[in-house]
């Protein structure tokens, strides 16, 4: 058990700093290829940001400042976080962008929800299962306090707050440069601030799981930590499902009660996996009363085909859309007959062209390193402010500095450093699994990279911070 635990640690060490170098690499290939050819100014800026980036982090560890010496600078970017989501908030108000495709999707499912009781999505077919049904959750509840087109931006803002407050607690009694720039990036990211200007699911599922890292950052062992932990799994879940995390926390309790016996572990696990699956059982008994079958996941053989089935290349890993031609033909279908349609065709044309396969994994690699500018976007292009171009320029170059920084940095730390307490290897397995199981078939936009991007900052974060001594006692059993 010990020499396994050992090659987890070593592997989830080694493999983020094989993910961080193949995202910075293809990153820097995707500006460098748009500077050079098309000459756009944001793209030329941003070569000059990716310079100074690395350069400053450089020089942060060539002079051994990983220290901040004033914890007050937390309370700062605090009060400026706070600040700037009023003004967003103020600005959702009276002129929020028009929410359009997944984002009007989420709150039409949260009406059906509240006043229909019912939770679909069509799309050619009745889709039950296509999507999550945490956020549509949380606006069907807003909307039964306030039914109002309103409702929708104060649970996005509430959202936003959530994070940058969570952020604080995590990261508030830490002294490495890591956390500052993890707790800087969740109080000024642009790209986090207009994301609460649509409704996303990307913020909600963030805040879930910053909560679930202060948990195991003052987890101690008690029972009602272990039913707490099992609590938040499910809710990340009904927003996003993910299943690596929960799976992930076995080797976690494993490492975290080393000095304990086999029966002791095993009942802290199954704690945390049993309250996890029963606070998501509603979802199970739900879906079993609609398909006559026990599914956890959601059905996802339409994403599959889209970002797969396609001639060209350069756009797997991409949106590219289902014919509509297909969903005519397959409409008399369940959802679950139609998802198990469209899974055997991604199947089949990837068994019978392996080369286009071959060819585009630069390209969902490039994808996936791609701008934390989605949000950034729709807001300019759905609220049609004049000179919006000069607008969205300047907050993207704010954006990029901040991204290219999470990049580097714990790039560098985790070159550096190779003793790490669970807690960051956790995190660092994380972001590591959930890539693998991103990056070969699924759509890897840079959005599904988000929050994901921050985890091995936030690991770093972690293995630096004050957290670090207080894990490694309770591995020699000293409390």
């Amino acid at each position: 058990m010990t020499k396994l635990l050992e090659l987890y640690n070593k592997t989830g060490r080694i493999g983020n700093i094989v993910l961080l170098v193949l995202l910075i690499f293809s990153g820097i290939a995707n500006r460098l290829f748009m500077a050079v050819k098309h000459q756009y100014a944001d793209y030329v800026i941003e070569v000059f940001l990716i310079a100074a980036a690395a350069y400053l982090v450089k020089r942060i560890f060539d002079k051994e400042t990983l220290k901040i010496r004033k914890q007050s600078v937390y309370k700062g970017l605090l009060i400026t976080g706070i600040v700037l989501r009023l003004i967003f908030a103020a600005h959702d108000m009276v002129n929020r962008p028009v929410q359009d495709s997944d984002y009007e999707k989420h709150e039409r499912l949260g009406q059906r929800l509240a006043f229909e009781g019912e939770f679909y999505d069509f799309t050619g077919v009745e889709l039950r299962n296509f999507r999550q049904p945490g956020l549509p959750a949380a606006f069907a509840i807003g909307l039964l306090i306030y039914n109002a087109p309103v409702t929708y931006a104060i649970v996005m803002i509430m959202f936003s707050f959530g994070v940058l407050l969570a952020g604080y607690f995590l990261f508030r009694n830490f002294t490495g440069i890591a956390s500052l720039i993890a707790f800087a990036y969740i109080s000024i990211s642009p790209n986090l601030l207009f994301m609460a200007s649509s409704s996303n699911t990307q913020l909600s599922f963030f805040f879930f799981v910053l909560l679930l890292f202060i948990m195991l950052k003052n987890y101690s062992g008690k029972a009602y930590q272990l039913v707490i932990m099992g609590a938040i799994i499910a809710a990340e879940m009904y927003v996003r499902f993910n299943f690596v995390m929960p799976a992930l926390l076995i080797p976690f309790l494993i490492e975290y009660h080393g000095g304990r016996n086999a029966g002791f572990i095993a009942g802290r696990i199954a704690v945390v996996l049993g309250a996890a699956l029963l606070f998501y059982s509603p979802w199970i008994i739900r879906n079993y009363s609609i398909y006559g079958k026990l599914r956890l996941m959601p059905t996802t053989g339409l994403g599959l085909y889209s970002s797969n089935v396609t001639n060209d290349y350069t756009k797997m890993g991409g949106f590219n859309g289902v014919p509509d031609s297909l969903l005519i033909k397959y409409k008399g279908m369940t959802e679950v007959e139609l998802d198990e349609e469209f899974k055997n065709r991604t199947k089949q044309f990837l068994l019978d062209n392996p080369d286009l396969y071959a060819k585009g994994i630069p390209f969902r690699l490039m994808k996936y390193s791609g701008r934390q500018d989605w949000s950034i976007s729709y807001f300019f292009e759905f609220t049609k402010y004049p000179n919006a171009r000069i607008l969205e320029s300047f907050f993207q170059t704010v954006e990029n500095f901040l991204f290219w920084l999470i990049l580097f940095f714990p790039l560098m730390f985790f070159l550096k450093n190779r003793e790490l307490p669970p807690l960051t290897v956790f995190v660092l397995w994380s972001y590591l699994g959930y890539s693998l199981l991103l990056l070969p078939v699924t759509e890897t936009r840079s959005r599904y990279n988000f929050p994901y991007i921050l985890f091995p900052v936030i690991a770093a974060a972690l293995a630096e911070g004050s957290g670090r001594r207080e894990l490694k006692d309770v591995n020699n059993g000293k409390a």
